[in-house]
């Protein structure tokens, strides 16, 4: 989406695949998929105030450097690799980078913890979804992976576990650890650190990335392609891409035969109501460590999947321009 909203903002052009509708520039330069990675690192120079945007799991800049971490945060650690990319590696001398002329960067990781350990840098911003449902897609995601690092929890194979056992034997103690670092920054450095429920990206896509963007820019502004780069980046669209490229844009499959990291079966199940006993004993584990639920969507009766529908005054058009 951020990527989109950047290469219009920078008069370049994208081409709807399933409604023809040319979105942008007509003459401008096209978006180039072939190229692109899916980050981490993204250049956002021109349109947001820094060079590069990161986009990914991590724990929050700062809270590496916080003596205060609570035990248990130190006497635990991540049930599967990835939930913290930007202190996993030993050298970031040559991370990866999309919409640039470039393919790689250096992160200076230490020089950005301590920065946001002083309530200083980039703004930072973590959208989230609630426990339940991210152990659930995570839980199948980790069951069809080709490496033991995720298709196995302590020798047995995610498969033979059943989902209560998941949640509460792994996916709830790296979820805390995670969240449990953006919500004490956020409580110290609120105008640095924003948290953002998943499911307000959901329902309210355009007024929730206006709000993100605002963050990252640090100012309020207007993003007139943005209507337009929500529309081009709904999933049945983000498919047809991938169908083309023959590989998924995050860039975890590849060949002509691979599936899309984007699961058909997920809006269908934001329908289903969701297991209040299960929900609440994950409340209790992840109260007892500290985490704020009540920063948690727990709808009683869930919101249907994303609202892409056009604006009032905005019907499909052959271009939308800048």
């Amino acid at each position: 989406m951020f990527s989109f909203v950047c290469h219009l903002d920078q008069g370049g052009r994208l081409d709807d695949l399933l409604t023809g509708e040319i979105v942008g520039n007509p003459q401008g330069p096209a978006f180039n998929f072939e190229r692109f990675r899916g980050g981490p690192l993204f250049r956002v120079a021109g349109t947001l105030p820094d060079d590069h945007l990161f986009i990914g799991h991590t724990v929050c800049p700062g809270f590496e450097n916080l003596a205060s971490k609570p035990s248990w945060w130190r006497q635990t650690s991540f049930h599967v690799p990835g939930y913290d990319c930007l202190h996993e590696e030993e050298s970031y001398r040559h991370t990866p980078v999309d919409l640039a002329t470039y393919d790689f960067t250096p992160i200076k990781v230490p020089a950005m913890d301590r920065a946001a350990h002083r309530g200083r840098g980039a703004p930072i911003a973590l959208v989230y979804r609630n426990p339940v449902d991210q152990a659930a897609s995570y839980f199948r995601y980790c069951q069809a992976h080709v490496s033991p690092a995720y298709h196995t929890f302590r020798g047995r194979p995610v498969a033979d576990m059943s989902f209560r056992e998941y949640l509460f034997e792994a996916a709830l103690t790296s979820y805390a650890r995670q969240f449990v670092s953006y919500q004490d920054q956020a409580a110290r450095y609120p105008g640095l650190v924003k948290l953002v429920p998943y499911e307000c990206l959901i329902d309210r896509p355009i007024e929730t990335l206006t709000t993100l963007l605002d963050h990252f820019s640090t100012t309020r502004r207007s993003w007139p392609m943005l209507p337009a780069a929500v529309r081009l980046a709904r999933k049945e669209h983000m498919r047809a891409i991938e169908g083309r490229l023959g590989r998924s844009l995050d860039g975890t499959r590849n060949g002509r035969n691979s599936q899309s990291h984007m699961r058909p079966s997920d809006d269908a199940e934001r329908e289903q109501p969701m297991d209040s006993g299960l929900r609440d004993e994950a409340i209790s584990v992840l109260s007892d460590m500290g985490v704020d639920c009540r920063l948690f969507a727990w709808p009683a009766q869930r919101a249907p999947s994303i609202r892409l529908a056009y604006e009032d005054d905005q019907r499909p058009r052959k271009h939308a321009s800048r």
